[in-house]
C-alpha cells in the first residue's frame, strides 16, 4: 500500500513538474518571438510585455520552490537548499507542534468524549464478523507467543511459584473444612461407598489370579500349595467381609468410620498438632524433587495442550474468543453505565499518558535525526513538492497578468 502511494505521489509530481517547466517554455518561446518582430504594434507589444514578466515570475517561483529542497543549478547560493540544512531543525518544530497542539490534557479528553469509544467499540464487537475476526488474530498470535518464551524460564517459574504459593498456605484447616462440606451434603459417604465398590470389584475379578500368586509365591517350601491357597481365601473372604460391613449403612463399622472421619476433620481444623503434621507432610512432599519437577511440567501439559486446540479446525479457544468479544460488545450496547465506566477509563489512561508527550517530541527529534538527508528531503518533496508547482503554475501566470495591466497602464499614462 505504501509503495502504490509513493508512487502515485512521485507520478504527480511530475506531471505538475512538467505543466509548470512547459509554460515557463511557453512564455519564454512567446518572448523570445514578439522581440524578432520587424514592426511591432500595440497588440505585440502587449504580449511581448505579458510574456516577460510571466518569464520573471516563473523564474522567481521556480528558484524559490528549488531552494527548498536543493541549489538551484548546484550553485553554491546563500539560503538554498533549505530543507537538507535544516533537517534537524524541522524534526524539532514538527515534534513541539504536536506537542503542543495536539497531546494537551484538554484536546485529548474532548476528543475521546466526542467520539465515544466504548460505543464505537461496542457496535463493532457486536458484529458476528468483527468478534470472529478478534478471535482468528488473537489464536493466530498465541503459537508465536509460545514460541517466544523461553520454556525453561517458565518451567522453573511455574515450579518455584507455584512451590512457593503451597508453601504458605496452610493445608490442614482447608482439608478440615473441604471434609466438613463433603460431609454436610453427604458426599463423603458417596465417595467411601464408590471406593469400596472398585474395590470389592478389583478383588472379585482377580481372584484367580491371587490364588496362583499365593501358591507360587510360597514362604516355606514344605507347606503345601493348597494351604497357601486357603489362606490367600481367607485374607480375601476377610477384606471382603469388611468392605461389606463399611458398605452396610445400619453397621457398625461404617457408623465408625463416618465418627472417624468427622473427627478428622474437626482435628484438621483445631489441632496444632494435625496441622504440624500436615505441615511437615506437605513441606517434604514440597521439597522432593520429583515433585518440583512434576510442578514445572504443568507448562508442558498446559503448551501441548494449547498446541494442538489452536492446531484444530474447531479450536474450543477459538470459538471462546469469538463468543467472550461478541458478548463484550452487546454487554457494552445494553448498558450504558458500562460504556460510561470504559470511556473513563480511557481518558484516565490518556491522561495519565499525557506526561509522555516530552519523551514522544524527543522520540520524535530522534527518528528525524537518524535520517539520511537525501532520503528525508527526497520523502518531503513528494509529499508536498506537487502543490509547490502550483505556486510555479501560478507565479507564470500572475507574473504574465501583472505584466500585462502595467504595460496597459504605461501606455494609457504616455
Amino acid at each position: 500500500m505504501s509503495g502504490s502511494v509513493e508512487e502515485f505521489q512521485r507520478r504527480a509530481l511530475r506531471r505538475n513538474r512538467l505543466i509548470a517547466t512547459a509554460l515557463l517554455g511557453a512564455m519564454a518561446a512567446i518572448f523570445i518571438a514578439t522581440n524578432v518582430v520587424p514592426q511591432a504594434g500595440f497588440w505585440i507589444l502587449l504580449v511581448r510585455a505579458t510574456a516577460e514578466a510571466a518569464v520573471v515570475g516563473a523564474l522567481a517561483d521556480w528558484f524559490a520552490v528549488t531552494a527548498l529542497f536543493r541549489r538551484p543549478l548546484g550553485l553554491p547560493i546563500p539560503h538554498t537548499a533549505i530543507v537538507p540544512q535544516s533537517k534537524d531543525r524541522i524534526g524539532e518544530g514538527l515534534a513541539a507542534f504536536i506537542e503542543r497542539n495536539f497531546l494537551t490534557a484538554e484536546l485529548v479528553e474532548a476528543k475521546l468524549r466526542a467520539i465515544d469509544v466504548a460505543r464505537l467499540l461496542a457496535d463493532w464487537l457486536s458484529c458476528p464478523a468483527n468478534a470472529d475476526a478478534v478471535a482468528d488474530r488473537l489464536v493466530r498470535a498465541v503459537p508465536y507467543l509460545l514460541g517466544a518464551v523461553d520454556d525453561r524460564d517458565i518451567r522453573g517459574f511455574i515450579s518455584n511459584t507455584v512451590g512457593q504459593q503451597l508453601s504458605a498456605i496452610d493445608l490442614a484447616p482447608i482439608l478440615g473444612r473441604a471434609i466438613t462440606v463433603l460431609m454436610a451434603d453427604g458426599v463423603h459417604e458417596r465417595l467411601i461407598d464408590g471406593f469400596l465398590d472398585l474395590a470389592r470389584e478389583f478383588l472379585t475379578s482377580r481372584e484367580d489370579q491371587l490364588y496362583a500368586a499365593a501358591e507360587i509365591q510360597r514362604r516355606r517350601w514344605w507347606i503345601p500349595k493348597a494351604i497357601n491357597r486357603q489362606i490367600a481365601k481367607a485374607i480375601i473372604v476377610g477384606i471382603k467381609e469388611i468392605i461389606s460391613n463399611l458398605r452396610d449403612p445400619g453397621a457398625s463399622p461404617r457408623q465408625n468410620l463416618l465418627r472417624g472421619i468427622e473427627r478428622l476433620a474437626q482435628e484438621l481444623c483445631t489441632s496444632p498438632e494435625y496441622r504440624a503434621h500436615v505441615e511437615d507432610a506437605k513441606l517434604r512432599l514440597l521439597e522432593d524433587p520429583e515433585t518440583r519437577s512434576w510442578l514445572g511440567s504443568i507448562w508442558d501439559i498446559l503448551e501441548r495442550a494449547l498446541q494442538e486446540d489452536l492446531a484444530s479446525s474447531t479450536s474450543r479457544i477459538r470459538q471462546t474468543l469469538a463468543v467472550a468479544a461478541r458478548s463484550l460488545g452487546q454487554d457494552l450496547l445494553a448498558k450504558p453505565e458500562m460504556r460510561d465506566r470504559l470511556n473513563h477509563t480511557i481518558e484516565a489512561f490518556a491522561t495519565e499518558a499525557i506526561p509522555w508527550r516530552e519523551r514522544l517530541a524527543q522520540f520524535i527529534i530522534e527518528v528525524v535525526r537518524q535520517w539520511d538527508t537525501r532520503s528525508f528531503t527526497e520523502r518531503l518533496e513528494l509529499v508536498v513538492g506537487r502543490d509547490l508547482q502550483y505556486i510555479r503554475i501560478n507565479g507564470t501566470l500572475v507574473g504574465g497578468l501583472v505584466g500585462c495591466l502595467l504595460y496597459l497602464v504605461s501606455t494609457a499614462i504616455r
